[in-house]
C-alpha cells in the first residue's frame, strides 16, 4: 500500500471519528469521563504503593544500619 492510500485512510478513518463524537458527543463524554477517572484512579493507586514500598526499604536500611552499628560496638 503506498503513503497516498495510507495517509487517505487515515482522514477518512478520522473524519469518521469526528462525526461519531459530534452525533454521540453526550455518551462519548460520558465514556471518556469514566476512563480517565479510572486512569487517575490506577495512578493513585500506583503511587500509594510505591510510598509504602518506600517507606518498607527505608525501616529494612535503619534497621541494617543499626545492627551493623550495634555489631561494630561489640566488638
Amino acid at each position: 500500500m503506498n503513503n497516498w492510500w495510507k495517509y487517505g485512510l487515515v482522514f477518512l478513518g478520522g473524519a469518521v471519528a469526528g462525526a461519531l463524537i459530534c452525533k454521540n458527543s453526550k455518551e462519548i463524554r460520558k465514556l471518556c469521563t469514566r476512563a480517565v477517572g479510572g486512569i487517575m484512579d490506577i495512578k493513585d493507586m500506583a503511587v500509594e504503593a510505591a510510598e509504602t514500598i518506600k517507606e518498607s526499604a527505608e525501616d529494612i536500611l535503619a534497621e541494617a544500619d543499626a545492627q551493623r552499628k550495634a555489631g561494630k560496638a561489640a566488638t
